[in-house]
Parts: structure tokens; sequence; C-alpha cells
């Protein structure tokens, strides 16, 4: 088959490197001028890693995992609020986590595809069904995959009814910090500070640098020097690595966006022979760390119906691929919006929340979040 895909972000690219195992000619499109993708690190949690698996890229990724034993949601001293166990993780899901620069990750998928697959500055402006497949701006494809991403201006087109993209209120900042002062104590996971509803999380990475982000919910200075000066002062009571980790990574290389979700999940993620994948299907907001794992659990299920699939079965493929799918990703849509409630809670609200979470023994929270972690490629 002829399978378009819109979009050569993570998940645009996951999706064609799947139609392409699965034996399709597979042409990706992207509206900008070059095939870059902006970001500091990425979080693969352990479903990511075995999502990769499936697409034959997991051997890579598994390589440049840091085992690091402790980890979960601290106080910002660093003191532990909910322990989990990285090593039994690791064992109950069977992939670690790791983190990676987001172009690293972009170009090992950009590079499993055959030269001149990715045509860029290619803006999408309308799909149209006709009967023996779709056109994309005027060109036939028996397929198309949507993945432009969370603003996505064609899931708005198929959907006019739905309600769409809703900011959350909170600003995050994203950053790899690199030659970290020698001796800074790295406290993994996430750090929450109950008086503002700000947060901290950092996570090594296989090169001896430290992704990083922060969160908040006031307002905070556009002009990137004044913000950076400002994160710091707002953290200078926190475990002492919160400011050895903003001083080691320059101001202009802290990427800030309000995080976002659909106001409610979409009532299908596919439409006739188009399917919608990633941010573009069902964005969240990034508090379970499952945005980009989602996508490449999309691109697992996409290329297992693609896999011996003809045109003329485009349609019953894409309805198998939301059959597989949307359950998941509705629950842990509703799943992260219950999370990032919890983790903004400030005042009394969260000091109780931390009351509450230092009585949850470590076994337990480890086995539930393996639970939501678990995967198996269909």
């Amino acid at each position: 088959m002829d399978i378009t895909v819109v979009g050569a972000g993570l998940g645009g690219l996951a999706a064609a490197v799947a139609a392409h195992r699965a034996g399709h000619a597979v042409t990706v499109l992207e509206r900008a001028d070059g095939l870059r993708e902006t970001g500091a690190g990425i979080a693969i949690m352990p479903n990511g890693v075995l999502a990769l698996d499936a697409l034959g890229l997991g051997g890579p990724v598994r390589e440049r995992a840091v085992p690091f034993t402790d980890g979960g949601i601290r106080d910002r001293h660093g003191r532990a609020l909910l322990a989990t166990d990285q090593d039994a993780l690791r064992a109950l899901v069977g992939a670690p986590m790791t983190v990676l620069p987001r172009p690293w990750l972009h170009r090992l998928l950009g590079a499993t595809l055959p030269a001149g697959t990715v045509v860029t500055g290619r803006p999408v402006a309308e799909l149209r069904e006709v009967p023996d497949g779709v056109t994309v701006d005027g060109r036939r494809a028996d397929a198309v995959v949507v993945a432009d991403g969370a603003g996505s201006r064609l899931r708005s087109a198929l959907f006019p009814a739905h309600p769409g993209l809703r900011g959350s209120g909170e600003t995050a900042a994203r950053a790899v910090a690199t030659g970290v002062a020698p001796g800074a104590e790295l406290t993994p996971g996430e750090l929450l500070d109950h008086r503002t509803g700000d947060r901290f999380g950092c996570m090594p990475m296989s090169d001896g640098d430290v992704y990083w982000y922060a969160t908040w919910h006031d307002a905070a200075p556009d002009e990137p020097v004044a913000r950076h000066r400002w994160l710091r002062g707002r953290r200078a009571d926190w475990h002492p690595c919160v400011a050895a980790l903003i001083d080691a990574t320059a101001p202009a290389d802290v990427h800030v966006v309000e995080t976002a979700q659909l106001v409610t999940p979409l009532p299908a993620l596919a439409v006739g022979r188009i399917a919608l994948l990633g941010d573009a299907a069902h964005a969240m907001t990034p508090d379970l760390g499952q945005g980009a794992c989602q996508a490449l659990e999309d691109a697992a299920a996409l290329g297992a119906v693609l896999t011996g699939a003809t045109a003329d079965g485009v349609a019953a493929a894409w309805a198998r691929y939301d059959a597989l799918r949307r359950r998941r990703t509705t629950a842990l849509q509703h799943q992260a919006a219950r999370m990032h409630r919890l983790l903004g809670l400030r005042g009394p609200a969260g000091r109780a929340r931390d009351a509450v979470l230092r009585l949850v023994p470590s076994a337990l929270s480890t086995r539930a979040l393996a639970g939501q972690l678990r995967f198996a490629p269909p």
C-alpha cells in the first residue's frame, strides 16, 4: 500500500518505521523546512522501550539506560514521599526506563527509513476520502496516519464537534544540564513543594549529562535570562542538586511551554482510511511520562494491523487499531489528569497529600506502577 504520514515528530517517524517494516511504501509530510526535533531530553518509560523493541529499535535504546535504584516522588528537600524500586520495576516489566536526548531518538527513527521518505516544507491543509483512497492536498494515498501533534489541525477537521485542546495552566521547563559540578548529589525522581505546587525532576543520562524539568503555576518572566534567575531563586531552599542543575544549564537551552491535554478523549482513533496517532490522537499532560511512550505503543499496534493488510482492507485495519489502542489511551488520559491535580496540590491539601504518600509501601507503589507500564505488542 501507499501510506502517507502527516508529521515527522517522534510519533510520525515511529509510525513510518512501523508501516515500512510491514512492507508498505511510506511518505512522511512535514510542515517544517527541515527534519529536526527540538527540545531537551526525554524519558522513555519501560513500556516505550518495549514498543521500540517491536519496531526493531529497542537494542540501541536499552544500551543507553543508566541504572538507578531509588526513584519516585520526594519533597523539595529530597526526602522520599512515594518510593519505587527501579530494579524491581525493571524485572516486573521486562525493560528499563531510559533517558535520552530527544534529537538522538529522532535521528535513530529517521535513519531507519529509506532515503527520500520524509518530505519537508509540506504542510497539509486537507484530507479528503475518495472511493479508492484518501487525497492529501490532491495527492492520493491508500491510507493516512495523522501525527501532527497536540495542536493538530487535521484532528479538528475530522472531529469538528470535539472541544479540542486545553492548556493545563501549568508551565513546564525542560533542559539537559551539562558539566554538572563534581560531587553534586542527584535525587532521581520528582520533587514536590506543598507551599507553591511547584515541581522539579531529574534523571541521569548515559553520557554523564542530566535531564531535568521544572513546573510552576504562577507568572514568571518571559525573557530567558530573567526567567532562569527567577527559577533558581524560587527553588533556593530546595535540595542542592536543583540549583546545581539550573546553574549547569544556559538560559537559552531551557525549553518552556504550557502543558496541555485534550478536553475529552476522542470518540475514535480512526475515521475510514485515516488513523490518528500520538498527541494528535490523545494529548495528555506529562504527569505520567506517557506522551511519547503512547505514540510508540500506537506505532507498534499500527505495525501489527498493517502486516498483511491490503488497500481494500484499510478501514478494517484501522478499526482494529482503534480497538487495540483507544481503551488504554483513554484510561491514561484520565489518569494523567488526576495525577496532574494531585501533584499540583498546595497548602493544607498539599501537606495532606505528602502525609498520605509517605504511608504507601515501596513494594505496593512499585507493583502498581508496573501494572501501568506493562505493554505486550499485539
